[in-house]
């Protein structure tokens, strides 16, 4: 009796083990089924990176073309002048700093219904002391459905920014245009992006 409740014990001692790696990053040896390596002379792995902000990013733009919509129309190339407002919180939730940005996106292939990988973008953000950031989204990738989309984000600040230098970014957040299914096509937008800053 007492050897099965071990066993029961350590088996679900175990089973908790294995997330452990799941949440530290390490997820290789836990789906494996096997322990992580253990080496006295491995150098020690850095932390999980640290939130240096987290900001809201509320934006409308305006397409250079109209875009078409989509599913039997040829997605095209487009460009998307985009200007709003932000505001970040720190780490703790506490207000950090709020400014106003623009944003030029340029999209390789844009519709209403569909998807888009890899556009890129550049923001500069004039933060309310009058300093100002520059935020490279690298990747961003849009699924639409009648001009609604979801919007996912990685990238960088530049090294020369005066807030955030060197932090890496990441965002979640959803779009919505006006003029899909019309005519004229998709003319503008408004976005909302959910933006975390690491470093």
């Amino acid at each position: 009796m007492k050897i099965s409740v071990r066993g029961g014990s350590l088996a679900a001692a175990t089973s908790l083990l294995a997330v452990v790696p799941l949440l530290t990053g390490a997820w290789a040896p836990a789906r494996a089924g096997l322990a992580a390596p253990v080496s006295s002379t491995a150098p020690v792995s850095s932390a999980a990176p640290v939130t240096d902000a987290t900001c809201v990013l509320n934006a409308h733009g305006v397409f250079a073309n109209a875009v078409g919509a989509g599913g039997i129309d040829l997605p095209l190339p487009d460009t998307l002048a985009m200007t709003g407002t932000l505001s970040c919180v720190d780490a703790f939730g506490a207000p950090l700093a709020t400014g106003t940005f623009e944003r030029t996106v340029t999209m390789p292939a844009a519709e209403c219904t569909g998807d888009e990988h890899g556009d890129t973008s550049t923001t500069t953000v004039h933060w309310a002391d009058l300093s100002t950031s520059t935020l490279r989204f690298t990747r961003t990738d849009v699924v639409k459905v009648n001009g609604t989309a979801s919007l996912v984000v990685s990238g960088a600040v530049t090294a020369d920014s005066a807030r955030f230098a060197g932090d890496a970014l990441s965002a979640v957040g959803t779009s919505s245009g006006a003029g899909c299914g019309t005519p004229a096509g998709e003319t503008t937008l408004d976005s909302t992006l959910v933006l975390r800053l690491t470093h």
